[in-house]
């Protein structure tokens, strides 16, 4: 993978094909890799499609110990910066889960180079489900989310909210990204696993969304227990003219549970969106 600086930090990223730029931005614990098969379908569809590996995940450098490096703002100027170096000017952004979170900012800062903007299972307001919001906010849950680091609790906690799935997993592709997202788990900075998961629950974007003008497609499974579907629910509501899309049966991984639909989809409201706005 390609590797720029920025402000002495390395960030790993891929990009491939040529036209509109789209640049897809991967949630909690997670890197690029998640997005290998629609970026192929995108540049087959006449698209560039970027995606970077966030500080502390996948292979890029870690921003620092401290947990308040790894706001949501923060990783927003990260992403912002690689985008001015690499050359983009306008863009579609494509976000998951915080990746939605982290979308969400620029979209709101930068109206003028957001073409589109697509959400899939997003955080919106920090609540995550089964109430973990609640837990992990708390002073004890915060301590322990720092004394997990050590003990190597976390692990087993992420893998049991990130991962969980409405039914057995079944598919060879269903199985194959379960491993690929342990793989990436296992390898995020512990300061980057702790520091974004208090930047989900800290983040807020409600009294917002009436503010992004971009065309924006909301993502939502049925069956996310990670990040409720009301998240994404909440957002179509409140960003003007968005359209929702509720996957029946689906997880918090619309993006591998249903691929040839979530490819589908993507490509076609960019192609409706991003070329007419050119």
């Amino acid at each position: 993978m390609p590797t720029i600086q920025l402000n002495q930090h390395a960030i790993h990223y891929n990009v491939c094909g040529t036209g509109p730029d789209v640049l897809l931005i991967h949630g909690w614990a997670s890197s690029w890799r998640m997005w290998e098969r629609p970026m192929s379908r995108l540049a087959s569809a006449g698209f560039r499609a970027w995606a970077i590996d966030l500080p502390g995940c996948g292979e890029s450098d870690t921003l620092g110990a401290s947990n308040g490096s790894y706001t949501i703002a923060h990783l927003a100027d990260t992403v912002q910066a690689f985008a001015a170096r690499v050359g983009i000017e306008h863009m579609a952004l494509v976000g998951h889960s915080m990746g939605g979170a982290i979308a969400l900012e620029m979209a709101d800062r930068r109206a003028d180079a957001t073409r589109a903007l697509v959400l899939v299972a997003p955080v919106v307001s920090g609540r995550l489900g089964l109430s973990l919001h609640v837990f992990f906010g708390s002073p004890f849950g915060r301590w322990l989310l720092e004394l997990s680091q050590y003990l190597g609790v976390r692990t087993r906690v992420s893998r049991r909210t990130k991962f969980a799935a409405p039914w057995p997993v079944r598919t060879l592709l269903m199985r194959t990204a379960l491993i690929r997202d342990a793989a990436d788990l296992a390898r995020t900075a512990p300061q980057a696993v702790l520091g974004t998961l208090h930047a989900v629950i800290d983040f807020d974007f409600t009294n917002r969304l009436s503010r992004i003008c971009a065309p924006t497609l909301v993502v939502v499974g049925t069956r996310d227990i990670t990040v409720t579907p009301s998240e994404g629910e909440l957002a179509a509501d409140g960003i003007p003219d968005a359209q929702l899309v509720r996957l029946r049966g689906v997880g918090h991984q619309p993006v591998d549970e249903r691929p040839d639909e979530f490819d589908r989809l993507l490509v076609w409201f960019l192609s409706q969106t991003c070329r007419t706005t050119l």
